[in-house]
Parts: C-alpha cells; structure tokens; sequence
C-alpha cells in the first residue's frame, strides 16, 4: 500500500467518524431518491412514451445527487473538476466495502484525483499561509515598541525582568533580520500546522476522552500530534518564537505549546509519562528557560486574554462571560498540575522560592478551579510549615493571597490548614526550631485577622478541644492525661490564641471599628489558661507555668481585660526553691525559652532559683505596669504588697529580695502618684465611661512603666552578652 498522506491522515483522525456516519445517512436516502426516480420515470414512460425526456430527466436527478453529496461533504478530495468520478458511482463503491477496507486505503478509490494533485495543493495553500504570516510578522514588527511600552507601564516587574533576561526579545524587530527571523518564521510556519493538528486531536479527545482517567481529563485539550519520528527537542530557539508571539499578542496557541513543553519538563524522570511526550528537554538551560517562562509569560497571557479587577475586599473579578474563558480552563488546569508537582519535586531553594513567589501571580485564575486551587493551597501549607524562612514568607503570601480571594470553603480551607500545619510543627521546640515556630505563629495570626467571623467559628471549636483535654486531665488524672496538657503543642496553643485575640480585640482597635467578633472567645480561653497553671503546683514545671503566664500577660496588655495574675506569680515565690536554702552547682543556666519543665538537677539550686526570682519579677512588674493607670491601682496592690512584705522576711534568695524591694518601691510611688489625680476628679464611680477612661490621656510616663521601660532596656543588653558570649564559643568549637 502507497504510503499516506498527510492530508489522508489528518482526515483519518478529524473527519472518520463523522464521514462514516454521514455516508450511512446518504445510503438511506440515495435508496428514496432512486425509488422516487424510477417511479418518475416510468410515469413518463406510461404519459410520453418518449425515452429522451426520461433519459433528461434522470440526469438531471443524478446532477440534483451529486451536489447534496458534495454539499455533506462526503467527497473529501473533490474540486469541482472533470476528471473526478460521479458521485453516485462512488457511493456505489462504498456500499460494499467494509470499515477495514476502507481504512486500509480504499476511500481513495471514490474521492478522485491522485496523491500528486493533493500534494500540489497543499503546497499551494502552505505557501498562502506563509505569505500570510510573513505579511503578518511585519506588522508586528511595527506594533513591537508600542507592545512594549504598554506592557511596561500595565506590568513594570515583567518588563524589568524582559530587560535583565529577554534583552534580545525586547530588541525583535530593530534590525537584526539575517538567518534568525527567517529560521523564526519557518519555526512559526510549524507551529502554525502543529497548532492546526492539536485542534483537531483535542475534538477528538473530547468527543471519545469522557470516560478516561484524571490524568487524561486534565490535559485533553493540550495534546498536540506530532509527527511519527517522536518528541520535538526544544530549543531556546523555539522558546523565543513563543515568548515573541505571547507578547505581541498574547497568543493561546503558544500558551499551549509552552504549558505542554512545561508539562514534559517537570515530569522528565517519569517513565510513564515520557511516553507519548510531545515535547524533549535535553539541556539543563533550556529547562530553567521553559520553567521561568512559563511562570512569567502565563500571567501576561492569561492577563491580555481575560483581564481580572481586584476588589477592595480581596476578591477578584473576572470575565466569565468572555468565549475564550471556557478555552481556558483547561490550560490553567494544566499549568496548575505540572506546577504542583515541580513544587513537590524541586529541591533547590532558591528556585523553588522563585517558583512560589511567580506562582502566587495565578492566583486568580485559580479560585475558579477549586480542585487546582484546593492543591495549590495544601502545597503552599507544606512549605510554609517546613520549607526555609524565605520559602516560608514566599508560601504565606501566596495563602495570605489566595484566602480571602475564593469562598467561604477556601478560607475554611486556608484557616484550618494553617492551624494544623502550626501545630505539627511545634512538636519539638528547641533554640533552632523556634524562630521558625514564632514566624508561623505571627503569620498565621494575620490569616485569621482576615475574617472575624470564619476565624471565630474556626477559634471556638480548637479553643474548645483545648478545654476538653483539661477537663479529660482533672477527671481521670492519668498519665497520659497530664502528657497531653504538658507538652509544647499545648503551649504553643495557647500562646497562638492569646495572640490572635490580643490582635483581633487589641483596644484602641476597639475605640476606632467597635466591638470585635471575637470578643467573646476571651473569658473560655483565660479560664482553659489558669485551669492549666495550677494543675501542677511543683517548681520543675514552673517553666511551663511562665510560658502561660506570658501568652495572659499578652492578652492583659493588648485588649486591657482585667485577669488576677498576682495569685500565680507570687505562687512561684512560696515554693521550696526560695525558702531552703539552695544548693551549689556548677550546671549553666537553663534555657527557659525552649524548657517546659526542669531537669531533676535543676531543683533546689542556686542557678535555677536566681533564673526564677528573674522571670517571675519581671512579669509581676509587667503586669503591674499594665494596670499603673487604673483609677483603683491602690486598692488593687494592697493584698500583694501586704503578701510581698511579708514573704521578704523569709525568702533565702538575697536577689530575689533585692529585686522585690525595688518593685514595692514603685508601688508605692505609682500609688501615690494615681491618688493625687484621683483627688482631683469630679465624676462618681458609677460613671464607667469616665472611669474606664481615667488617665488615658495622660503623656507621662506612671513610675511603674517607668522602670519597666529601664529593666526592658537591661534585659535586652545581658541577652546580647549571652548571644555573642554563644557565638564566641561555636566559632571556637568549629576552628
């Protein structure tokens, strides 16, 4: 058998079918026609008696066939000239022929011509359409600047980054000509019939691909059929033709051709999906070039084809109504899938932070897709829980993006995942762990700061499971009870509520928008937080207990709700570590940041009592410093400093004693300094406005935050001795 066409195959694959179908249809009616012929002419017969006006009649019916033949479409290679064979002798032909036979060549026998015509006409129409796109190209090569300078004023990062990557593409059409705009155009022209055969394939799989596989679903419409010798090599060549024709006009078949050479490059290692491939990377350059590509050229394409606004509430709006959004759906699920799984893959930071930070620019095109934009997220809650501190920022911004764009769902989704993920990570805290752990929790916050409502129905019910571990370790007292409150999961819990309510109910934000949502969740999460400081009394946890402390203290100083914290840290002071006399040691002093509970050596030594005495100061000087301007401060101090007094005459830490002395001081003297205002008010004290508002506007500074600001000062200077002190030691250790 003569060897195919390309023409032939190329009807093969779009028109079979529907040509099939179209000659069975014919067949019944060719049988209509030839009774009502006959019948016609044998009436003539019987009426005339004449032969030549049957005989004229009969031609003119088979003239009447040929044209509805012609006109379905059924004589693929038929036109208009004399040597073709009739119509009906052709259908004739077909009658008896089966579906094998007619698919191993015997189609050609009724569509007239040979393979030489159709070659020639081919070549001819190939030849149009090259002088089409030549005169196309020099059009666009007057409009090149223009392109330009608009895309430099809509997008001036993708502009800068043509400038520093795509210098040569910047200058198309400036006078370069030679070799390489022809070798574009011819490069053009191919694309132009590969664009050609990837529509028709893509009919083809829509119409037979319904009941495939996910992974056919997705990328359907994006298969191209190449020719037979296999995968195309890409070269930076290629890509500049593409990256020419996105540019100039954003075109949704280069789009197509560089999302599947995209799709090829990300799964190179795959052996199942190398087969079939429409495309071959071979060069590491080449594979940068079509992964930075396709991140920076799919937002511009996407962008020219259907522009989005983006709402003051962090929505965006896009053109649904547009025709080309259909079309487009499939290329952004296929830009998303290979995304994911470069993002699962990739192992280089610093690529894998550009490919995170571009990606984030898909955002809006995503939220339309919820099974790509559900994926994107989970991706993103994975780096941004485990990748490094820049890959982190990079994940956050991209959840921080995406979150208030999508649904009630998406957010559920964003909020949910990133609680989770916090947590998983907050496993294990040590002095390398936790920065990451506190860049979670801080960024974490701000995505619950987006929604009062949906973070408050997310916040009750993990504020809840907080409270029912409690109670579970009240009732039953087992081990594994306290082991599920004692541990740094449940620490870290608790100081993430405290400070996203702290932000959510911080009070001058209350004076300027009113009562927060969130408001309510306060008083349950204070009473979790106390029930859990007194549920072991002993000095090895008071770690843990400084670590609660701190996230109150938090809450005490941002929303200015009252919460008694005198009882607890003066409860650290009555402990055997203050009235026995301690031990000697040579241990260094604990790292209370990451410690929940002291080691046995710890107890009842010196180091461990004068890094106790310190913390528990500083915090009772933090917490009176917070409530220095309410106007009942000195009713509010007296059971303290009656409780202090007294325990001063028995405690056995001359350090501890020192410090104490110094805060009863400041007591006294922010005592004094508030009764002296006081005398001077002219409101009752049912007025709670006024109350509430008592020395709030005064500029200078109570005794107590006075001296707070001076033990915060050197604080902050014995912490950096210590870090350089740690530093001096490691750089020793390596030499």
């Amino acid at each position: 058998m003569a060897k195919q066409t390309k023409r032939t195959k190329k009807f093969l694959k779009s028109n079979l079918d529907r040509t099939l179908k179209t000659r069975r249809e014919h067949q019944k009616k060719k049988a209509v026609i030839e009774r009502s012929k006959q019948a016609k002419k044998a009436k003539s017969l019987r009426s005339t008696h004449s032969r030549g006006k049957g005989k004229k009649e009969g031609d003119e019916d088979d003239e009447r066939l040929d044209d509805d033949i012609q006109e379905q479409g059924l004589l693929e290679g038929d036109d208009g000239s004399d040597d073709e064979l009739p119509g009906s002798n052709a259908a004739t032909q077909f009658k008896d022929m089966s579906v094998d036979d007619f698919l191993g060549g015997g189609f050609k026998k009724g569509m007239g011509g040979d393979e030489d015509d159709e070659d020639e006409d081919e070549d001819e129409e190939d030849d149009d359409e090259s002088l089409g796109e030549i005169e196309e190209m020099s059009d666009e090569e007057d409009d090149h600047a223009q392109d330009l300078a608009k895309l430099a004023e809509k997008d001036p990062e993708f502009y800068k980054y043509l400038q520093e990557n795509d210098e040569g593409l910047l200058n198309f059409g400036a006078g370069s000509g030679g070799d390489d705009d022809d070798d574009d155009e011819e490069g053009e022209e191919q694309d132009d019939e590969d664009d050609e055969e990837e529509e028709n394939q893509g009919q083809i799989s829509k119409g037979k691909g319904k009941g495939k596989g996910k992974q056919e679903d997705e990328g359907a419409e994006m298969e191209v059929d190449e020719d037979d010798g296999g995968p195309i090599k890409v070269s930076q060549k290629m890509l500049l033709g593409w990256q020419r024709s996105m540019l100039q006009h954003g075109s949704i078949k280069s789009l197509r051709k560089l999302l599947l050479a995209f799709r090829c490059a990300v799964r190179m290692g795959d052996d199942e999906a190398s087969e079939g491939a429409a495309f071959m990377i071979e060069d590491a350059k080449v594979f940068n070039k079509i992964v930075l590509t396709t991140l920076k050229y799919t937002p511009v394409v996407l962008q020219a084809q259907l522009p989005f606004k983006e709402l003051p509430n962090g929505k965006f709006k896009l053109p649904t109504n547009n025709k080309k959004w259909s079309t487009l759906q499939k290329p952004v699920q296929s830009y998303f899938t290979s995304l994911i799984h470069l993002l699962k893959t990739l192992p280089e930071p610093k690529m894998l932070y550009v490919v995170v930070t571009e990606s984030a620019r898909m955002v809006p095109y995503a939220i339309n897709n919820k099974r790509a934009a559900r994926d994107y997220v989970k991706v993103m809650l994975n780096l941004w829980s485990t990748a490094d501190d820049d890959v982190r920022i990079a994940a956050f911004l991209a959840l921080r993006k995406i979150a208030p764009a999508g649904d009630d769902a998406m957010l559920e989704l964003c909020l949910k995942g990133a609680y989770h993920s916090f947590v998983r990570s907050t496993k294990l805290t040590t002095v390398h762990t936790l920065p990451s752990i506190n860049l979670m929790k801080n960024s974490a916050s701000e995505l619950y700061a987006l929604d009062a409502a949906a973070s408050y129905q997310q916040a009750f019910g993990f504020i809840r499971q907080l409270a029912i571990h409690l109670r579970n370790c009240i009732k039953t007292k087992s081990k594994d009870s306290f082991k599920a409150i004692f541990n740094w999961q449940y620490v870290h819990c608790v100081d993430f509520w405290s400070l996203i309510l702290s932000k959510a109910c911080d009070a001058d934000a209350v004076a300027e928008r009113g009562v927060s949502e969130m408001q309510p969740l306060i008083y349950p999460l204070v009473q979790v937080a106390t029930g859990v400081i007194n549920l072991i009394p002993t000095s090895r946890y008071f770690p843990f207990r400084l670590h609660i402390l701190r996230a109150l203290l938090r809450l005490v100083q941002k929303t200015g709700t009252y919460v008694p914290l005198i009882p607890p840290i003066l409860g650290i002071f009555e402990s055997p570590e203050f009235h026995r006399k301690p031990k000697g040691s040579t241990l260094k002093p604990l790292d209370l940041d990451t410690s929940i509970r002291a080691p046995t050596s710890y107890i009842r030594t010196k180091v461990y009592s004068d890094q106790l005495a310190e913390e528990a100061c500083q915090l009772l000087l933090e917490f009176l410093s917070s409530q220095s301007r309410s106007i009942a401060f000195p009713e509010l101090v007296i059971p303290a400093t009656v409780q202090l007094k007294r325990g001063m005459k028995a405690y056995t830490n001359p350090k501890l004693n020192s410090s104490l002395k110094q805060i009863l001081e400041k007591v006294n003297q922010n005592s004094a300094w508030v009764e002296k205002r006081r005398s001077e008010i002219d409101f009752a004290p049912n007025d709670r406005r006024k109350v509430n508002n008592f020395l709030q506007d005064e500029k200078s500074e109570t005794p107590l935050e006075a001296a707070l600001r001076l033990a915060r000062k050197v604080r902050e200077q014995k912490r950096k001795i210590v870090e350089q002190a740690n530093q001096k030691v490691e750089e020793e250790d390596s030499d």
